[in-house]
């Protein structure tokens, strides 16, 4: 396990998934959300071929209406 910082909260997930993996592992099921790892925003082709590592900060973004 390693421990990463999603959305401001300290979280364990499995050694060496990607982003794909760890969204399903923390039960994220929302759809239509935007995705930054350390700062830098993933396209979703991305997913798969990125390692989550230990200390990563992850921050989902769903959108929000207004006006």
């Amino acid at each position: 396990m390693i421990k990463i910082i999603v959305n401001g909260e300290d979280r364990t997930v499995n050694d060496a998934v990607n982003i794909k993996e760890m969204i399903a592992e923390l039960g994220y099921t929302k759809e239509g959300f935007a995705l930054a790892l350390n700062g830098t925003f993933v396209a979703i082709k991305a997913y798969e071929s990125t390692i989550i590592k230990e200390e990563d900060r992850v921050e989902i973004l769903s959108p929000v209406q207004g006006g």
